[in-house]
């Protein structure tokens, strides 16, 4: 006897309609006096008698309405006990956040996280964005840290935070005065950058493509502050998320907005398509987006 019969056939007594059971469920008219009619069949009696003008049960439907009614509200006790053993055994979330998205963005949503749920083990997998995609393609994390832009069809994405990468420079630099800057200008710089383990490394070739020259990288460091401390030093120059550089004091560095390309930059929390979102995974992310 299928479930949806017997649930179809229990709303209609209880709406005293067709018309509004459909309504209540979200189905068509015509689906609900199937199930009924289907129902009545296997059943081989008549539940509803339709000729009355007024909604009328026959004796047989009362008795099965006393029994359906019973089994559904069986079905919802029973459904409610297996969420809570689900939700009870579903308590790990595995998370991968490069260096410094953490201190830009996501402290907060840790907090709170951690806060709100606290019989989840947050096991944080702090490396950069380009093994953060690894580990999720081979199953070693549930969700994790990409900077835009970020294009994967493999992945949902999310963005959920927005700034920009700008030009930090020494106070004796030329362009310290500088509010803005046209990026083209900048071919012929001496570039301190972040090593190729970070995902931004290619993404600041791609704006410098994009610029029309390639990147004269003189120094590279998995060292964010060492960048920017040599910057400061006048040994050459760099570009930086905003949020990052913003830490630093501006009595050493002066940073410069980007146009002709502007170079935007971001945050997104990713997971596979293909990977079901657990309730660590789904509470995580509403803490993000909100």
């Amino acid at each position: 006897m299928p479930f949806l019969n017997l649930n179809y056939f229990v709303k209609t007594v209880q709406c005293q309609s067709f018309t509004k059971a459909s309504e209540e469920l979200y189905v068509s008219q015509s689906a609900v006096s199937k199930a009924v009619r289907n129902l009545e069949e296997e059943l081989q009696t008549t539940l509803i008698d339709r000729n009355f003008r007024k909604f009328t049960l026959t004796k047989e439907g009362e008795i099965v309405y006393d029994f359906a009614k019973d089994i559904i509200d069986y079905y919802d006790t029973k459904e409610k006990i297996m969420l809570k053993k689900l939700e009870e055994t579903d308590r790990v979330l595995r998370f991968g956040l490069p260096p410094t998205a953490g201190s830009i963005y996501f402290y907060s949503v840790l907090y709170e996280f951690q806060k709100k749920y606290p019989n989840v083990e947050l096991n944080i997998d702090d490396t950069t964005s380009t093994y953060i995609v690894e580990k999720l393609l081979d199953g070693q994390m549930d969700m994790g840290v990409a900077i835009t832009p970020f294009e994967d069809d493999r992945f949902e994405i999310h963005k959920v935070f927005n700034s920009e990468a700008t030009l930090v420079v020494g106070k004796n630099h030329p362009l310290s005065k500088s509010e803005k800057v046209d990026f083209r200008t900048l071919k012929d710089e001496k570039f301190l950058q972040v090593k190729k383990d970070f995902m931004y490394y290619d993404v600041f070739l791609d704006y410098c493509n994009r610029a029309g020259f390639t990147s004269n990288i003189v120094f590279e460091s998995n060292q964010w502050d060492l960048i920017i401390e040599m910057v400061a030093a006048n040994q050459g120059i760099t570009i930086l998320p905003k949020p990052l550089t913003d830490k630093y004091s501006s009595e050493k560095i002066h940073q410069v907005h980007l146009e002709n390309p502007e170079f935007p930059w971001g945050l997104n929390v990713i997971y596979l398509k293909s990977k079901i979102l657990t309730r660590p995974m789904k509470n995580f992310l509403n803490l993000c987006i909100k």
